[in-house]
């Protein structure tokens, strides 16, 4: 359902709770000079939740798939889509540069880090791509990944070194998902580089269990060891971070990683076929474009951006999404974000028929909750949670489990009700 005049009403309404929507700049002028320090902090959660269009006859907790829109991201999508239709010549040639610019001015402040060295793309998977296609590498260098990383990741390096002649060397990460420590990731990673290691890949959030690895510790030891390497052999380190953008707090900086890719339709809001890639100035060498620009004279993320007629009003209408974080509050999201989790995985452990599959604490997982329940499948939980108006989904990998994945649109009586269900299931 459209957002039309009535909806936000009724969004904003509530008993009046849901205060001012983040601003939208008007389609017919270029976007005004920023603002955002001026918007006004959102009072609890009730007014978050005011501004999803989700059925309220279900509890959602699969958003790590696809996200519901905010309203002032679908007002976004909407007026870009009505300039287009009536206006496209004008419109694509009046907005276009400006709205990229904001764009990446809007995830620059969010992520921690300079608009030049940002390149918007569709997808994590187009990113991963575009990243490990333009790696430079010689035959005699290889890949470290492990064999929890996601298939995309797995896929384009298997491509680049068939194209390069380079090796793939795959291991895994931890020995048991219920004893793994972050200091066992970090140990096990660093001892699998070797001497013609070029690159290392990690996945910040394992969406098969619901896993958070240590980027940072990694990343300093990564340089502690690229000291005594020449430029064209340091180790890159490269991260897809999808499942952790909107949860986290962590600036990219912090998180130490030469470069960082990830979708932003799902924790982060934004619409569908958006995403991003970061770069490290100092590295960004080391990755060359892959797909010709229409936005040149950017820097480097400027360059890397692929070019080509786009859904340009869902690619314009990630800043709004960035700006409805910034709105919110990161270390609120994230403190709320933890706060669900902590609270689905307690119950959870505390169930004798419930396998929890998730680390119970903080700093080993973020927002996805993974488990088993005995004597079903976790399509046969899934279903019966659904059948409870209840939205969950499975891990799709060879091991699969069942999956929620709390939200800031969600409460605790929320979660306590999940709960409910799964205890019944016994």
């Amino acid at each position: 359902m459209a957002w039309t005049r009535r909806n936000f009403l009724l969004a904003a309404g509530l008993g009046t709770a849901a205060g001012p929507l983040v601003s939208f700049q008007s389609a017919t002028s270029r976007p005004a000079a920023d603002n955002r320090s001026k918007q006004q902090k959102f009072n609890n959660w009730r007014e978050v939740r005011a501004h999803f269009n989700l059925d309220p006859k279900y509890i959602h907790m699969a958003g790590l798939l696809l996200a519901s829109h905010p309203a002032p991201v679908q007002a976004a999508i909407d007026e870009h889509r009505n300039g287009l239709d009536q206006n496209p010549t004008h419109y694509l040639y009046d907005h276009r540069q400006d709205l990229v610019a904001e764009i990446r001015r809007n995830a620059a402040e969010y992520l921690g880090v300079q608009s030049n060295d940002i390149a918007l793309t569709d997808s994590t998977t187009m990113g991963t791509a575009l990243v490990i296609n333009g790696l430079s590498i010689r035959p005699d260098q290889e890949m470290l990944t492990t064999t929890y990383d996601y298939y995309s990741t797995h896929t384009s390096l298997k491509y680049k070194a068939s194209r390069t002649g380079s090796k793939i060397k795959e291991i895994p990460l931890y020995q048991d998902i219920q004893t793994v420590t972050e200091d066992e990731m970090v140990e096990t990673l660093i001892n699998g580089i070797g001497p013609k290691t070029r690159l290392v890949t990690a996945t910040w959030v394992h969406s098969s269990t619901g896993l958070k690895v240590p980027i940072a510790k990694i990343a300093d030891q990564l340089q502690q060891l690229n000291q005594n390497r020449s430029e064209e052999d340091r180790v890159l380190f490269l991260v897809d971070g999808v499942h952790g953008l909107g949860v986290e707090d962590d600036s990219l900086t912090s998180l130490g990683c030469d470069f960082f890719v990830a979708g932003t339709h799902k924790w982060m809001f934004a619409p569908r076929g958006s995403g991003f890639i970061w770069g490290k100035p100092e590295t960004q060498d080391d990755v060359t474009p892959t797909i010709p620009t229409f936005t040149g004279g950017a820097g480097w993320g400027g360059w890397m951006t692929p070019g080509g007629f786009k859904s340009f009003e869902h690619q314009w209408a990630m800043a709004q999404a960035f700006a409805f974080h910034q709105q919110i509050g990161k270390k609120r999201v994230t403190k709320r974000l933890h706060s669900l989790s902590r609270q689905l995985k307690q119950g959870l452990s505390s169930m004798q028929h419930v396998k929890l599959y998730t680390p119970l604490d903080d700093e080993l997982s973020a927002a996805i909750v993974c488990f088993d329940v005995e004597g079903l499948t976790p399509k046969a939980i899934v279903a019966k949670l659904r059948a409870s108006n209840i939205i969950a989904s499975t891990t799709p990998y060879e091991t699969s489990y069942a999956r929620l994945t709390p939200g800031v649109y969600n409460t605790p009586y929320e979660i306590d009700r999940v709960l409910k269900h799964l205890h019944d299931l016994a």
